[in-house]
């Protein structure tokens, strides 16, 4: 009686162990995805947090290229949009942190949340306070 018990905790656990690790490689695959839809072109635009400041509101264009190597690391470059054209206004390493779903920046100070085929979030003054609200829609 005792050896059917203890077959039977161990095939419970056995049981347990591969869903586990099942929702682990659905997990590893679902951020895969996340960090293989990052790369490419954003567009969208952007508002000023403070409309006492000289900050405009803008049309934007976000680029987003992997880097080598580097599976959750990013170059990202700026533009906004004048006159029909962009005007680079620049560059900087980002991550994604998986947790978060978002892209972090730390020059420029900046934190997007992913979300599907869209991206919202924020870019701060070196002190911390939000300057600008960024909402993006990734380009096909």
């Amino acid at each position: 009686m005792r050896l059917a018990r203890n077959a039977c905790v161990l095939l419970v656990i056995m049981i347990a162990g591969r869903e586990c690790g099942a929702q682990s490689s659905a997990l590893k695959t679902e951020s895969a995805d996340v960090r293989s839809t990052i790369a490419g072109v954003w567009r969208g635009h952007s508002v000023c947090v403070d409309k006492n400041s000289p900050c405009r509101d803008e049309t934007n264009v976000y680029r987003f290229s992997k880097v080598a190597g580097k599976a959750d690391e990013f170059l990202v470059t700026g533009s906004k949009v004048v006159d029909g054209k962009e005007i680079e206004m620049g560059s900087g390493s980002c991550k994604y942190n998986e947790k978060k779903k978002a892209v972090e920046c730390e020059q420029p100070q900046m934190r997007l949340t992913i979300d599907g085929k869209k991206m919202e979030g924020t870019l701060s003054l070196a002190n911390g306070s939000a300057y600008r609200r960024i909402y993006l829609e990734r380009e096909n």
